[in-house]
């Protein structure tokens, strides 16, 4: 057995004597890392991070990198129409051995200040791949480390599941913002985020924090159903729910539609109001 392992060892310092990955150049930034997460689709979690990212570039002149982590890539989809030519596969970065950072595989858009990883289509397979992966949960996280210091904020848009995607959105995370819209089925996956962020904290990033609970989706003319819930988010989460609101708007979805952020597509619209308040009270925090 003593043979085996030393024989094993050789191997080993001989595949140590390949070539190291690139040394790469530190920028001068101290990037925060904000995961977008939520356990229930349809409560505006891509839309809130497209239009949050493009209010910190526009309106604060914050440089910023939204990484579409969810596999049905509605980042790309919502700002088709700005984003550049180029880039590469996120799922490279996160299942092969090559060292790659993030910053390796971004692509620009037109909005100044605003880089977002490509669509890729091998996304789905890297939930599976990532299981085989030892120490699955930290890729991302160290796949940041250079990356994060040319950002002032980094925006990751979790699937809508706790698998071994969002698992890493959550580890590389400083502070998780939870979209939830005024349902009994909203409040519910926020309940069972949070014990999951509770139990990554104990256990994977004891640094990670609850930048705050969004409502989103609030119908103004449904004022019953939405006292209730808030009655019951102020109750579970206290001032963990965020003061700022974003309503519906058809304006949002409009945007998707044209694949611009909704600065571009609508700047007067109440959904434009919304984020950009939204940006204005977050950007201390974030900082």
């Amino acid at each position: 057995m003593r043979q085996l392992l030393k024989s094993g060892l050789r191997r080993i310092v001989r595949q140590s004597d390949q070539p190291a990955a690139p040394q790469r150049a530190r920028g001068t930034r101290t990037g925060r890392i904000l995961a977008v997460a939520a356990q229930k689709g349809g409560v505006g979690k891509t839309t809130t991070s497209v239009n949050l990212a493009a209010a910190m570039a526009r309106n604060h002149g914050k440089k910023v990198l939204l990484i579409d982590l969810d596999p049905q890539g509605h980042v790309n989809t919502a700002l088709s129409a700005q984003i550049r030519v180029g880039g590469g596969c996120l799922s490279d970065v996160l299942t092969t051995d090559e060292g790659l950072e993030v910053m390796d595989i971004i692509t620009r858009t037109a909005i100044d200040g605003l880089d977002v990883t490509p669509l890729d289509a091998n996304l789905g397979h890297t939930e599976n791949l990532l299981s085989t992966r030892i120490g699955k949960e930290l890729v991302l996280r160290d796949a940041l480390e250079v990356t994060r210091t040319w950002y002032d904020l980094i925006v990751i848009d979790c699937p809508p599941n706790l698998g071994n995607l969002t698992l890493n959105g959550l580890v590389a995370a400083d502070e998780v913002l939870i979209p939830c819209d005024p349902s009994p089925l909203a409040l519910g996956g926020v309940h069972a985020l949070v014990e999951a962020i509770t139990a990554i904290a104990a256990r994977l990033n004891p640094q990670i924090d609850i930048l705050g609970v969004l409502l989103t989706r609030v119908d103004g003319r449904n004022t019953t159903l939405n006292q209730a819930i808030v009655a019951e988010i102020e109750e579970a989460f206290g001032e963990a729910l965020l003061p700022v609101r974003i309503g519906i708007n058809n304006s949002l979805a409009k945007a998707q539609h044209a694949g611009e952020d909704i600065f571009a597509f609508d700047a007067t619209s109440r959904g434009a109001k919304h984020y950009a308040d939204l940006a204005e009270y977050l950007v201390a925090p974030l900082e």
